[in-house]
């Protein structure tokens, strides 16, 4: 065989190679696109819209601005449940305390329990939502 025979034989062979990887890299990464989830409607924003559902008859209820407190359940969905709450009466401040004229409830599950003697329930409004006024709060 002559010599520059063999060299344009192993040049074309690279030539397939590397276009076959690169298709394969093509392929995979389109996989990829194609089995994403849409960010369109990511679950973070469904929680977030349901918790802004939950808690929009309390709202209309509180004042725009200050700071309420908080009541809610304990548990490894706690935090969740009072950063939620916070999100959905912004601007207003939630404290998770019950050292307010105001204390707002979240239970979830629907079981309210373990509250401070000192709160009375002032309105339930469904769904574990919950409006306490703090007898001992000025």
């Amino acid at each position: 065989m002559h010599p520059s025979a063999t060299s344009e034989r192993l040049s074309q062979r690279t030539k397939v190679a590397t276009l076959i990887f690169v298709l394969c890299c093509l392929l995979s990464s389109a996989r990829l696109l194609i089995e994403t989830p849409r960010a369109a409607s990511p679950r973070g924003d469904d929680i977030a819209r349901r918790s802004d559902q939950r808690f929009a008859a309390l709202k209309t209820e509180l004042p725009q601005r200050g700071v309420v407190g908080y009541v809610g359940e304990t548990g490894n969905l706690a935090v969740g449940d009072y950063y939620l709450t916070q999100y959905a009466l912004a601007p207003l401040v939630v404290e998770q305390s019950s050292n307010h004229a105001i204390v707002v409830g979240n239970f979830p599950s629907g079981v309210a329990s373990g509250l401070p003697a000192n709160l009375q329930l002032t309105r339930d409004f469904g769904d574990g939502v919950l409006l306490f006024s703090n007898k001992d709060a000025r």
